[in-house]
């Protein structure tokens, strides 16, 4: 029998460097709190400290979207997979998954109540959920193309979903069916807004055009809306309309979108547009909370603001223009037309410091707002907004760009402690805390550095830039000790430590490769000494120089040239020793093991060669990534090889073996270059997503042969549950409305689990009450069929109830039903009872009500389930009455009233 040799695991420790990732929208949460998207992480800053209050982390899928419930301290959160997590910000708990879209989230909005959440996908489709009951209502198509925007018209029980196909659409939630589609646009549409008792829907397309509709509303959803607004108080009157009868008359010249008039729930007429001074197409419309102010986002820097004007406001407007006619003349003239622009009158141009990827906007008193713009450039401004009554005036509160890197990482290195890590970008270099992830310090004239190093001690660095300058600075104060301007002609990309220490090389574009020693130097005052770095002498080659590196024991030095070969020479004499030829892309990264036995080198052409240093043969040659290998380094003393790529993917490799060990997935971008601790312990990457992540080795043990066979079998799990719902989508057709939920692979363990919970209890209680327990009966401390099936539904995240019951064959429903009965006469989970009882009587109706033993069975249900909600419903609102006692008697004894 072979021997099996198991590895230690790497795994991620941590990762930092990003404030705000440009794949989805900041939100925010309180005056000085903001959620901004960090990549797979959702980061909760304290704008007044410029710290992280919390951080919302679950898995390694993009975030995509985010949304804040107006009631709940709760945070709604899309990811790229097509999940939604809802978050408590303030505990950092995971409330409830929703899993129902096949592809990204690309927009979340909560209704006013707060009680319902709908989300759109770039799978065309929009889905309804229920939060309070952590479960899909249902699921709308009809859209061509990925859905932008979409929100819940509580009041009149309609949804409105806009998106790339130019289509915007009216949902009736009573009937799930599109009721009308505004078809005027002649490209996208991004977003929308709702003004005057939402009346009026403003568009917000790929121009600088602004286009506003009015809606009709049929009788039924009008009383609907007014219903709702005299319960809450409200007198529905239009601040900026005709609250005073025909105080602004409009002519609605425009085509009406529907074909039949009469028959048609809804009508909309266009009636003007707006247009936006700012540069690129409209991305985001936000009204502010008092429906005084339009604030529109571009593609550019510019946000754009308008104000909305109120009644009285309108009526001097519409006077002037009248008095300005009669002076001109037209005396016979008794009424006027108010434009778009009379209504929404530009108010300013806020020009951000980079390109605004999310806009969003709080009430901060009395016509002021705070309105937040996280940056394309990894970073965020707060604005503090005026309305006056000639427009709006803006100011920055606060920016925060300091914790990461403007542009991506393009050098990494790792102190020899594994405690401080340096990284270079564009036009600054930045010292981090490997064990924080806190930013210490930041160089900002260190240019455009494209290599460093630290220096023995760790307490100077150098840094190679793309202009051929060496730079060595000073990590405590952040002074720069020293620069060579003409270290070299080009691009430094590539410095290296000699192994005595004493000093070390640099390969550059110019075809040299140069050495330098550090020395110690007299300081100005002449009180202390300083370190230099001299120059000693240089080889010059035949090509570029893209890598060099010295051999652990001194002897060799190794050198990649833009030729794609590698040559090998005597690190005292300079006299050639070994020429490697075989890559056909030139060799971007190299590396030595620890014993000088064998140099790794990654190349453009996305292959890793293990060569001999004892003949230059080549030991392996192997197709390491998909993409060009950017870096790669040894683990220590071993021989074990870690590669990185412009894939995403980290993998270590074996090099005696030559085989894969692991992958290390995590980064969403092409990684740029990676550093390895001197024990081996800690690996350290950068990317262009502008992250940095820090991989450290467990004491977990690693099998080669059993990760192998785990990742087939997760492959074929996926591949089964992707093949049938491929087929529950092509038996819907279609269809407008379908279910909410997904089948996935959570779907199929949840209903393989209730299968055998449910084949196990009726095998248990057929064979008696005296019959020993099951050994799950036992794991689970319980003692009966039912109690085992209660509590695996109860292990169901509501979720995924409804695709588990879905699955399950209709021979045990009937079992099932008998075992919800049993729940109902206990009051037992009587909410999931009743929930599971409505499906399962949807979806096995016809074949339930063929037999008189399943009509017997309903017949107790309907018995039975009404009994025990009743008594649920008077135990919550015992329990709201006496906490209403409790918070008055509270207010009484304090006298603050909440």
């Amino acid at each position: 029998m072979p021997i099996v040799k198991n590895y230690l695991r790497y795994g991620p420790e941590a990762s930092y460097g990003v404030i705000a990732s440009a794949e989805a929208n900041g939100v925010i949460l309180a005056p000085t709190l903001v959620a901004m998207p960090a990549l797979q992480d959702v980061l909760i800053w304290c704008t007044k400290t410029g710290t992280v209050a919390k951080r919302l982390s679950d898995g390694n899928h993009v975030v995509t979207c985010m949304c804040k419930s107006p009631t709940q301290q709760q945070l709604a959160v899309g990811y790229h997979n097509g999940d939604i997590q809802i978050w408590d910000y303030v505990t950092g708990e995971s409330v409830v998954l929703f899993s129902g879209h096949r592809s990204a989230v690309t927009c979340l909005s909560f209704s006013e109540s707060g009680t319902n959440l709908v989300s759109g996908s770039q799978d065309t489709d929009v889905i309804v959920w229920d939060v309070i009951n952590e479960s899909g209502v249902f699921r709308l198509r009809g859209h061509k193309g990925p859905v932008h925007a979409a929100r819940l018209l509580e009041k009149r029980n309609l949804l409105v979903s806009c998106s790339r196909d130019s289509l915007v659409k009216f949902w009736d939630l009573d009937t799930q069916h599109c009721v009308h589609t505004i078809i005027a646009h002649r490209a996208e549409v991004n977003d929308f807004i709702l003004l005057n008792n939402e009346e009026r829907i403003i568009t917000a397309s790929a121009d600088d055009q602004l286009r506003a509709w009015d809606i009709t509303y049929r009788k039924a959803f009008a009383k609907s809306a007014l219903v709702a607004a005299d319960m809450s108080g409200q007198d529905g009157a239009d601040d900026h309309g005709d609250a005073d009868g025909d105080e602004v008359q409009q002519t609605k010249k425009a085509k009406t979108e529907d074909v039949d008039v009469s028959a048609s729930p809804i009508t909309t007429t266009q009636v003007g547009a707006l247009t936006k001074k700012g540069t690129g197409r409209a991305i985001h419309l936000l009204v502010t909370p008092d429906e005084k102010c339009i604030i529109c986002q571009s593609a550019g820097k510019g946000v754009d603001t308008f104000r909305i004007r109120t009644a009285a406001e309108l009526h001097k407007r519409k006077a002037r223009k009248l008095k300005r006619q009669k002076e001109k003349g037209n005396k016979e003239i008794k009424a006027v037309e108010l434009t778009m622009s009379d209504m929404y009158p530009h108010a300013g141009l806020i020009t951000c410091s980079s390109p605004v990827r999310s806009i969003d906007v709080r009430a901060a008193g009395p016509d002021t707002y705070s309105m937040l713009a996280a940056l394309g450039s990894n970073a965020f401004e707060v604005y503090a907004l005026n309305r006056t009554a000639k427009g709006v005036t803006s100011s920055r509160a606060s920016f925060l760009s300091l914790p990461g890197h403007r542009k991506p990482i393009r050098a990494i290195c790792v102190s020899s402690d594994a405690a401080l890590v340096l990284t270079t970008s564009n036009s600054t270099a930045k010292l981090w805390n490997r064990i924080t992830g806190q930013c210490i310090r930041t160089l900002y004239d260190a240019g455009y550095g494209v290599s460093c190093a630290f220096v023995p001690g760790d307490r100077q660095a150098l840094i190679g830039t793309k202009e051929g300058e060496l730079k060595l600075y000073d990590l405590a104060s952040g002074d720069c000790l020293q620069v060579e301007d003409d270290a070299h002609a080009q691009a430094i990309w590539s410095i290296s430590l000699s192994p005595d220490k004493q000093g070390f090389i640099t390969g550059s574009a110019d075809q040299t490769v140069k050495f330098w020693q550090f020395e110690l130097i007299q300081s100005e005052d002449k009180m202390r000494k300083t370190l230099a770095i001299e120059h000693t002498k240089t080889l010059q080659m035949t090509d570029e120089v893209t890598c060099a590196c010295f051999s652990p024991d001194s002897r060799l030095l190794a050198i990649a040239l833009l030729d794609s070969t590698v040559k090998v020479v005597y690190a005292d004499t300079l006299k050639p020793f070994l020429s490697l030829y075989g890559h056909k892309l030139p060799v971007v990264t190299m590396d030595i093991s620890s014993d000088s036995t064998i140099l790794a080198t990654g190349s453009a052409d996305k292959n890793v060669k293990v060569w001999g240093l004892d003949f230059g043969d080549c030991h392996k040659s192997f197709r390491a990534h998909q993409d060009t290998v950017t870096s790669v380094c040894f683990a220590g003393t071993t021989h074990y090889l870690f590669s990185t790529s412009k894939d995403n993917d980290v993998k270590q490799w074996d090099c005696d073996n030559f085989r894969l060990i692991q992958t290390l997935e995590g980064h969403h971008g092409p990684i740029s270059c990676s550093a390895i601790s001197p024990r081996g312990d800690v690996l350290v990457t950068g990317s262009h997503d502008k992250s940095i992540r820090t991989w450290v080795r467990t004491k977990e043990m690693l099998n080669v042969e059993e990760e192998a066979a785990m990742a087939r079998e997760q492959e074929y799990d996926e591949q089964q549950a992707e093949q049938e719902a491929r087929e529950y989508r092509a038996k819907s057709g279609d269809e407008e409305v379908g279910v909410a939920g997904k089948r996935s692979l959570e779907t199929l363990k949840a209903a393989e689990k209730l299968m055998e919970a449910v084949q196990l209890a009726k095998d248990h209680d057929d064979k008696g009450p005296g019959a020993p327990a099951h050994p799950m009966f036992l794991a689970h401390r319980v003692s009966s069929g039912a109690q085992f099936v209660r509590v695996i539904m109860d292990k169901t995240p509501s979720s995924e109830l409804e695709q588990a019951l879905m699955l399950l064959p209709f021979a045990l429903v009937p079992t099932l039903l008998s075992y919800l009965l049993a729940f109902a006469k206990a009051e037992q989970s009587v909410e999931k009872t009743a929930r599971a009882v409505v499906f399962l009587l949807r979806l096995h109706h016809s074949q339930l009500i063929a037999t008189s033993q399943h009509l017997d069975l309903i017949a107790k249900l309907q018995a039975e389930l009404p009994h025990a909600l009743s008594e649920l419903k008077n135990m919550v609102g015992f329990n709201l009455a006496a906490l209403r006692f409790l918070r008055r008697q509270l207010e009484e004894q304090t006298q603050v009233y909440m």
